[in-house]
């Protein structure tokens, strides 16, 4: 297996929205390369992942020169990714995820996933003036496209890495790195297009990360409403805890951690009223600070529906910090 390494002099990408769910989260972007689509019949040869930090990027890749070193190519490349609070991907949700799951032959504990091409096709209106959504083609439209130096497409890189199985050409082996090199910058690049997106709306229906103080991660995947309850469900990544209630501190909300099955799933109290749907933050004891830059907070009651429209950044925002308080104050003292 060969590591190679590289350090990349770029501005780090900053906004608010993004800052709300992932600030201090250790960031990745993934991307390999493989000998075709099926985790079933194919191979994967090459990770490539990217961690930002102050402006500048560090691009970490890991090649398997052959076939056989797959295995060993993978433990390294899953190890790293397993450090990450969450993973940046095109397609990764459909494609990179479910092959890197397939091809390892042992348990992955796999961050959070914000793909980036699930929230250009669902939740942005740029696909609408675009003729495909494919990566390449995202980056012309935002700009990005004259960064880009590797030449071959995904196709031309698995007949590359045949090419040089048989034959060891550096040459050759340079250009499989740096279209995978040049896939994990520019996508990094694309970070830009969360603001032309409905983004809050995403995170409601994508989900997001949870980070305690003591390194407990959560991945929250399902966040519903009954009649008078919010429901949040997800999976708990390592190191995962058990631990359940139905009260806290007269705080009527029900919670149940399963360290065995590693999911999680805990539900709120909510208030109807005049077609409102609304949570009573001084009843969940919490900070109202917070939450008083928001119209819909009033007198102590933030409100997350009413006629016609849903507030998802008010919800995501409130649950991201009610998730917390549970993991850093009440797990923590249990």
């Amino acid at each position: 297996m060969k590591y190679i390494i590289d350090t990349i002099s770029y501005p780090s990408y900053r906004s608010k929205a993004f800052q709300l769910y992932f600030s201090g989260m250790d960031v990745g972007v993934l991307d390999i390369e493989t000998t075709g689509l099926s985790p079933q019949r194919s191979k994967f040869v090459l990770g490539g992942l990217l961690t930002p930090g102050d402006d500048q990027l560090e691009a970490a890749q890991f090649f398997a020169e052959t076939l056989e070193e797959e295995q060993e190519t993978l433990r390294a490349y899953g190890a790293a990714v397993r450090e990450k609070d969450l993973v940046l991907t095109y397609n990764g949700q459909h494609f990179d995820i479910p092959f890197i799951k397939g091809r390892s032959c042992e348990p992955l504990d796999l961050p959070f996933n914000l793909d980036l091409y699930l929230l250009v096709k669902n939740y942005s209106p740029i696909r609408a003036f675009l003729p495909n959504l494919k990566q390449k083609t995202v980056e012309n439209f935002m700009g990005f496209w004259e960064h880009r130096k590797d030449e071959i497409s995904g196709k031309e890189s698995v007949d590359l890495y045949y090419s040089y199985l048989s034959s060891k050409d550096p040459a050759v082996q340079e250009k499989i790195l740096l279209h995978n090199h040049d896939d994990i910058v520019q996508l990094y690049r694309l970070l830009k297009v969360l603001e032309k997106s409905d983004f809050h709306r995403a995170m409601t229906r994508m989900g997001f990360p949870i980070r305690s103080q003591n390194g407990i991660r959560l991945v929250i995947e399902r966040i519903s409403t009954s009649e008078n309850q919010l429901h949040i469900r997800g999976r708990q990544r390592f190191p995962a805890v058990s631990y359940r209630c139905f009260e806290w501190d007269e705080i009527p909300c029900s919670a149940h951690f399963d360290k065995e099955e590693k999911t999680f799933a805990v539900s709120i109290p909510l208030i109807r009223h005049s077609g409102l749907t609304l949570v009573d933050l001084k009843a969940m004891k919490m900070d109202i600070a917070p939450f008083e830059k928001y119209p819909g907070c009033q007198e102590g009651f933030l409100i997350l529906e009413e006629p016609g429209k849903k507030h998802y950044l008010q919800t995501n925002h409130f649950i991201k910090l009610f998730l917390e308080r549970i993991l850093n104050q009440w797990i923590i003292k249990k």
